[in-house]
């Protein structure tokens, strides 16, 4: 709601300073919002400026807040130091505060005048007319929790600070000649003839000797170590497998319908068109020229007001009471008398109406039985995941605690982490397989761990058994293993050995259309690729290599196909005709925005070596230490 509240400071640098606002202040301006108290503590100040311990616990709740959104949970206390947020709030504050020093060095500053303009200005001050009210002013301000005075405060310092910056980089943008030089980059073209090669059959190269194996496998020996194995056994609850609709009796599926109508039941739609209108006296007026003939659309441009349609909708998806009782004791097509709206007078129109409609009890019996049944099989396993948590409590073994509920349990032969048995097959029809193991393999042996939830009600109560240690496979037990990964390895050597001499075949002045029908090779031509369409035409190292010279440049690369290599020759070198055409224009306003912003940071490093910046690292982290 304020990413808007700083357009009256309208430039890229206002956007650095208030564009992360949201709900409070964040980022730049937090020095102005407490000024005037220092807190008892000082984090960090820029010659006579400061910012206090309230201050930076503002922006580091913020900073904290920001970081829980992208992980979808609270971060620790080490994981926000890993992703860098103390810098980075360290960072935005220092170089607020370095601006403040020095806008106050300098005698800048917004007079009163100017700042109620900015504030009349505010696009979400202004109320339905278009004119900024004081009420709205309030009102959103209160939603978004910031006094008045705070807000002035920050909203001064910001376009100060926007004063001090502006002029540094307002308009610039990077020099025609780099543009030139990126699109005629980007936009060079070329058109490339290439022979594909295929590695030898496996199954035709030579076994390897004793020595090139131990070799092979000393150097890959971490990819044939055996992993950890561990052996458990598990019990499912769920309520899907427990269910029985043939148990339920239709006495009970009666009862069921009866008590759940509403389930299958579709309420009455409605279609709703709606003006709403700046006062009563317009809506009058309105409505007199509804009842004398004029259409919907016309009344509500002669007020200068716009039809509204609300589709087709219940009456439950129009959440004021007054509204939706109007709507929905409308006659169609009669436009209502008018009513009182939360944002003014409103005049509704029902141009459609979708009567209520009721599946009948032999329309739904059978999913009335499986939602009695699937209740049913919910309570079992809410007993049964109780009964089996308390014997364990108190001290039974979870085979114990499944026998007195009625369950067996299910034995697993060891696997590893991702489900593979000793002989490296996957294990089958796991419930919740991959959060199961992932909690099997991160259960301590000797400790009873907790059961794993999945899928709403639905539960994995299991039991560590033996835990085989991970280690390193001799040779001789994977032998046949290594002989092939070598042969394959060996095949695409041979393959490699093969491109480069056809590649300084064709160096050597060998035609490449005739060493290609000497080697029974077929000749492909790529027309008019550039770096970026080559990638999925010709492979992205083969793209490389195609523009790693002049016209003639042979060279040889793997090949846009896994395992396979290309021998290819530039045979059409096309500089762009338009080089600037080829950056687009979102690159461009990104080039001119990087510039733009590197000039600022060059400012702030400039601001840093002339005004002296202390650190209490103390008082930061005690501010910390509040905010977790």
């Amino acid at each position: 709601m304020l990413n808007q509240m700083r357009r009256g400071a309208s430039s890229w640098v206002a956007r650095i300073f208030l564009g992360a606002l949201a709900v409070s202040f964040v980022g730049w301006g937090v020095a102005d919002v407490l000024r005037g108290s220092d807190g008892g503590s000082t984090v960090l100040s820029a010659g006579d400026t400061r910012v206090t311990v309230p201050e930076f616990q503002l922006a580091y709740r913020q900073g904290l807040s920001r970081l829980s959104q992208q992980l979808q949970r609270r971060p620790s206390a080490e994981e926000a130091e890993a992703f860098g947020l103390d810098q980075a709030i360290l960072s935005q504050l220092t170089a607020g505060a370095l601006l403040d020093e020095q806008a106050r060095r300098l005698g800048v500053g917004l007079s009163d005048d100017g700042l109620i303009q900015l504030i009349q200005n505010e696009p979400a001050f202004k109320d339905q007319s278009g004119n900024f009210s004081r009420n709205t002013m309030r009102a959103v301000l209160a939603n978004a929790q910031i006094t008045e005075q705070s807000y002035l405060e920050d909203l001064r310092g910001s376009a100060t600070r926007n004063q001090l910056i502006a002029p540094l980089s307002e308009g610039a943008s990077v020099p025609a000649a780099f543009i030139d030089a990126l699109g005629a980059y980007n936009g060079e073209r070329r058109t490339v003839n290439f022979v594909r090669l295929q590695p030898p059959a496996v199954d035709s190269v030579e076994e390897p000797t004793d020595e090139a194996l131990d070799d092979f496998y000393t150097q890959g020996q971490d990819g044939y170590r055996a992993p950890e194995y561990r052996s458990f056994s598990y019990l499912s609850l769920s309520p899907a497998a427990l269910s029985d609709p043939s148990a339920v009796t239709d006495e009970a599926v009666a009862t069921y319908y009866e008590a759940n109508r509403a389930r299958y039941t579709t309420p009455e739609r409605r279609q709703v068109r709606q003006i709403v209108f700046a006062d009563r006296a317009s809506a009058d007026r309105a409505a007199q020229a509804l009842a004398s003939g004029t259409s919907f659309a016309d009344a509500a441009a002669a007020e200068g007001r716009q039809v509204a349609d609300l589709g087709l909708i219940a009456r439950s998806a129009i959440p004021n009471a007054t509204l939706a009782d109007a709507a929905f004791s409308a006659a169609p097509n009669v436009p209502s008398a008018v009513v009182d709206g939360p944002f003014g007078p409103v005049i509704m129109l029902v141009e459609q109406v979708v009567p209520e409609v009721v599946r009948s009890l032999d329309d739904v019996r059978a999913e009335a039985r499986d939602s009695v049944a699937l209740d049913a099989a919910n309570t079992k396993v809410t007993q049964a995941y109780n009964a089996i948590s308390d014997a364990m409590l108190s001290g039974a073994p979870l085979a114990e605690a499944a026998q007195q509920a009625g369950f067996t349990l299910q034995n697993v032969e060891p696997v590893d982490a991702s489900g593979n048995r000793q002989d490296e097959t996957a294990i089958a029809d796991l419930p919740a397989k991959a959060q199961l193991l992932a909690t099997v393999f991160a259960a301590q042996p000797g400790t009873a761990p907790q059961p794993v939830n999945y899928g709403g009600s639905n539960y994995v109560f299991f039991e560590l058994g033996d835990v085989i240690p991970a280690r390193d496979r001799p040779l001789a037990e994977v032998r046949d293993r290594v002989v092939a990964d070598w042969k394959v390895d060996e095949a695409e050597r041979l393959m490699t050995e093969r491109a480069e001499a056809l590649a300084e075949r064709v160096r050597g002045g060998e035609p490449l259309a005739e060493m290609a029908v000497k080697e029974g090779l077929t000749v492909e031509t790529a027309v008019s690729i550039t770096r970026e369409s080559g990638r999925s035409e010709i492979g992205e190292a083969a793209t490389r290599a195609a523009f790693s010279g002049p016209q003639g440049t042979v060279s040889e690369a793997p090949a846009l196909e896994s395992g396979q290599a290309v021998v290819l020759q530039v045979a059409e070198v096309a500089d762009a005709a338009d080089p600037a055409s080829n950056v687009p224009a979102a690159a461009r306003q990104n080039l001119d925005e990087t510039m733009r912003e590197d000039l600022f940071q060059s400012y702030v490093a400039y601001l840093q070596g002339s005004i002296p910046v202390s650190l209490n690292n103390a008082a930061m982290n005690q501010a910390k230490v509040a905010v977790r």
